[in-house]
């Protein structure tokens, strides 16, 4: 399929085909752009493209020229492109002081203009360069990631979506996922009645939904203690979703709203009694839908609606109605340990079975959004192939009876490094004519810990490629600490996975990324990944203890509990030394990479995220070993003076890790970050008092090992 003689340096996805031609190239960092039948939209991102790579477009260059054509389909070979991904064909061509892209479509010039650029940039490190030809298509015509609506994307500006939208364009992905509700009611980070909800937009006709977040943490810069109650950034200013989805237009890229349609539901099922699921009483549940109810429909179709007709006047190609993990939950701010049950037991639900109402819900959301101009629905695999055995030839049948099946797209989700599972397999669908796309993890709990999914993207992406896929799009968040993650799951969307192996990718990105110091990035990247899944590492982290779990204490002890396990493991205190040791030196590695003068920006943010994740890691395995060592002392009974004094040592010294963190993730999710990281803070300024009141007695047994109100 490809016949690239050359790579070109500093680019990735590599095209399809490169090939020497006669003679050598003349080029200048300054150009002058030249376009035939190229939108006023792509015109101004190419030109943007080759700025950002520190070409000068000018106007008065009449010898050195970038030209850019968008031609008829019949005057390319695409005999060997795939016909999903004809759209996104360009041919490239160099000769002497003239770049020329072809393309059937707008979208080409795009991708085209990425491998230009690299080509300019090239040419003014090295000068002697040969003429090219390249003819470049993806593989899957879909790849991208999906941004979930969780601490951090809530509080993004439009400044970090564009620098998001535009790394990820440099990687030639083509979508945007953008989570615009979603609920997980046992979560409770943000204290122990907040349920985790999340609503991205208005409800037409109910300003009064609104989920308001409230995050506390320490600032080491201002010194002070922040609590603040906020929305979500895209229900403050609902044209922020507008503004991302042009600017995502014109880097290539399409955004699909995703809007949990049924499980992972809390907020409306609680606000809007009549639409909750019902238990056996006909008393709603607050979690879920009476997905059978006249009232429900309603409701939903007119929230969806207004969402395409805000967003998408003219039509979208994708809306992801989700679907997932239709489970009891937790709905009640007051009363955590009530449970909801998301399945209506009213006396129409109880009819049929429960995977029959699913699927009569899920053939109605799809005609609805259909019919509202939405060409294809998405929505996750789990329910219907994990959770129920409710995906069957008899609802296909159904669908194609009325048109639709076509219109709908499953999305399949698995997120373990190690294997697949039987029921998440693209195939299954493909069998009932079903298309797919696969969801791999490029990155996740960034507000909380390092998340490493390179296995998995590979994994997922050879069974996408292998079973017919036509799109991946990731499961994740975003973060530049991940660009690697992204740069993978893009390698092999475009190239293609045959004969690649991940740390071979994750070479030549670094490379294209950082050079000769490409190996420091790999070693430091390394090392956070051998300290952050050191054995008990994981144990010490906050995020896990403030979920509502049957037969734990609520609210959780932290880090009571943490402690304990800890004290039932054998070397947990040598464990998190390591830990602390590998980030430490992986700290050092990119702190001598970040003073390499001439930075990207895109680079200087990947490199600085990553040492947020190390100083995290030193913070959480100092603090934790410090207290191990603390309780081994205190088993005696008695509390010694000293002990109040190291305690406010390690306070210090916690302060300044958390100094340098929150110089350091972005902005986004710095108080997310800095919400766990201060309650640790808290307790051992909670801890210092309590030894100094005990100091010089035998009353260890008065300590109290979690943050009191």
């Amino acid at each position: 399929m490809a016949s690239r003689t050359i790579d070109i340096p500093g680019l990735l996805p590599q095209p399809k085909i490169v090939e020497k031609l006669e003679g050598n190239s003349e080029l200048s960092s300054d150009v002058r752009l030249e376009t035939r039948n190229v939108s006023p939209l792509q015109r101004k991102a190419i030109r943007s493209i080759l700025n950002g790579a520190g070409i000068r477009v000018v106007a008065n260059k009449k010898k050195f020229e970038v030209e850019a054509i968008v031609e008829e389909p019949e005057n390319f070979d695409l005999s060997k492109v795939p016909e999903l991904s004809r759209k996104e064909y360009y041919e490239l061509t160099v000769k002497g002081s003239v770049i020329t892209i072809r393309t059937p479509a707008q979208e080409g010039t795009v991708w085209a203009a990425h491998t230009a650029a690299a080509i300019l940039k090239t040419f003014m490190e090295c000068k002697n360069q040969p003429n090219l030809l390249v003819k470049d298509w993806p593989v899957l015509p879909v790849r991208g990631i999906f941004v979930e609506n969780k601490w951090g994307p809530d509080r993004m500006d439009i400044n970090d979506w564009m620098r998001t939208i535009d790394q990820l364009s440099a990687l030639k992905l083509n979508t945007l996922g953008i989570g615009l509700y979603g609920c997980w009611g046992s979560c409770r980070y943000e204290g122990p009645d907040k349920p985790t909800e999340f609503l991205m937009v208005p409800v037409p006709g109910r300003d009064d939904l609104k989920t308001v977040h409230t995050l506390k943490w320490y600032s080491p810069e201002k010194e002070t203690w922040n609590q603040e109650n906020y929305l979500p950034s895209m229900r403050e200013k609902p044209e922020l979703l507008a503004d991302v989805i042009t600017y995502a237009s014109e880097r290539g890229i399409t955004v699909v709203p995703f809007f949990n349609s049924f499980g992972h539901n809390t907020f409306f099922a609680r606000e809007i009694p009549e639409i909750s699921a019902k238990d056996e009483n006909g008393n709603p549940t607050g979690v879920g839908y009476c997905i059978t109810s006249k009232e429900t429909r309603a409701f939903v179709e007119k929230l969806y609606g207004s969402i395409l007709d805000k967003y998408y006047p003219n039509g979208a190609d994708y809306f992801h109605i989700q679907m997932d993990e239709v489970w009891p939950d937790y709905p009640m701010p007051d009363d955590f340990g009530k449970v909801g049950d998301p399945w209506c037991k009213c006396p129409v639900c109880k009819k049929k079975k429960a995977e029959e109402n699913l699927l009569d819900y899920v053939f109605w959301l799809v005609d609805m959004l259909v019919k509202k101009g939405v060409k294809k629905v998405v929505m996750w695999n789990d329910q219907l192939t994990r959770h129920m055995s409710a995906f069957d030839a008899k609802f296909v049948k159904r669908l194609e009876k009325a048109g639709l099946k076509d219109k709908l797209i499953l999305h399949w989700w698995w997120y373990r490094n190690n294997e697949l599972n039987d029921q998440t397999r693209v195939s299954l669908g493909k069998k009932l004519g079903i298309d797919g796309w696969v969801a791999p993890m490029t990155c996740y709990f960034n507000w909380s810990s390092y998340d490493y999914r390179r296995p998995n993207i590979e994994l997922m992406l050879k069974m996408a490629e292998k079973e017919g896929a036509v799109g991946a799009v990731s499961y994740a968040v975003h973060d530049p600490s991940h660009l690697d993650h992204e740069a993978l799951l893009a390698a092999y969307a475009w190239e293609s996975t045959k004969g690649q192996k991940y740390e071979k990718v994750q070479k030549r990105w670094a490379t294209s990324r950082f050079g000769e110091d490409a190996d420091k990035y790999i070693a430091a990247a390394d090392k956070i990944l051998q300290a952050v899944t050191t054995p008990n590492y994981g144990t010490c982290v906050n995020y896990s203890y403030t979920y509502i779990r049957a037969g734990k204490p609520f609210p959780r002890p932290y880090p009571g509990e943490a402690l304990d396990a800890l004290e039932a493991a054998d070397g947990a205190l040598e464990n998190l030394q390591t830990a602390s040791k590998l980030a430490a030196e992986a700290d050092a590695l990119l702190k001598e990479m970040l003073a390499k003068p001439g930075l990207l920006e895109q680079d200087s943010m990947c490199l600085l995220s990553l040492r947020g994740d190390a100083i995290r890691i030193q913070a959480v395995a100092d603090a934790f070993a410090y207290l191990l060592d603390l309780r081994a002392k205190l088993k005696p009974g008695m509390v010694l003076k000293s002990m109040a004094t190291s305690t406010l040592k390690a306070t210090d010294e916690l302060i300044h890790h958390i100094a340098d963190f929150e110089q350091c993730k972005p902005g986004w999710v710095v108080p997310a970050s800095l919400q766990a990281l201060s309650t640790l803070l808290a307790f051992f300024k909670q801890l210092a008092q309590e030894l100094k009141k005990h100091a010089a007695r035998k009353q260890a047994k008065e300590l109290h090992w979690q943050l009191l109100p």
